[in-house]
């Protein structure tokens, strides 16, 4: 409660982890204890621990769940068990205030969200790059501005980016073409980026819970997901 922010030194060095093995009963008890101990969640709802076992194994994919399906939660369990630092990108800020809030009434605060009206901004661009966030929340065209680009740099070499969350995907195919080009170039953007020391890029997640066939085509080929059996849920 003191009214100061304190300077984090948990950056994590070590090498990009990822989950080994198909032992599913051993899987699904390790993260429900997770869930139930964090989030205070009694079990995982259709397609959760899915989404969360595919992320963890290093997989690309898109999440197409309805709205109120607890798709937030997939990435919120992935980037607390998962070392480094989680980027969420979303289209609009009331998204990223919801998501913030969200985190916190579970304790988790080491987060922030780069918007124009954030007091803290220059100094939480210089803390990202610090590694001092779990949780980053931007929008896509914070991409695009070289102060911002180099703090993901940094981040990305004095720790580690884990994951790179595209939330309300939907909108990379139905904004992208016309007055939001920046989410054209997310994909390419964050994967160089968040490279981390052996070049390897982050996991990319992309969030929808509405999407035609054509859309989530649109949105697998603009974010360079390879289209396959495990790359949408």
């Amino acid at each position: 409660y003191a009214p100061i922010n304190f300077s984090i030194g948990s950056q994590y060095i070590g090498e990009r982890k990822k989950l080994i093995g198909d032992n599913n009963d051993a899987i699904s008890r390790g993260f429900t204890c997770f869930l139930q101990n964090i989030f205070r969640k009694k079990s995982f709802r259709d397609s959760q621990l899915e989404s969360v076992v595919n992320l963890t194994k290093n997989l690309d994919t898109v999440i197409l769940l309805p709205t109120g399906a607890g798709k937030s939660f997939i990435y919120q369990i992935v980037g607390m068990i998962m070392p480094g630092v989680t980027i969420v990108i979303d289209p609009i800020v009331a998204l990223m205030e919801d998501q913030v809030e969200g985190l916190k009434n579970y304790g988790i605060d080491r987060i922030t969200a780069i918007f124009k009206d954030n007091k803290n901004i220059d100094s939480d661009i210089k803390r990202i790059a610090n590694g001092e966030f779990l949780f980053s929340f931007i929008a896509p065209e914070r991409l695009q501005i070289e102060k911002f680009r180099g703090a993901i740099r940094s981040l990305a070499q004095t720790s580690l980016v884990n994951l790179a969350v595209i939330d309300e995907a939907h909108c990379v195919s139905e904004w992208g073409h016309e007055f939001r080009p920046s989410y054209l170039n997310v994909s390419r953007n964050i994967r160089n980026l968040g490279k981390d020391k052996n070049g390897i890029p982050p996991v990319i997640v992309a969030l929808t819970g509405t999407a035609s066939r054509s859309v989530l085509k649109d949105v697998l080929t603009d974010l360079a997901i390879e289209d396959n059996e495990n790359s949408v849920i």
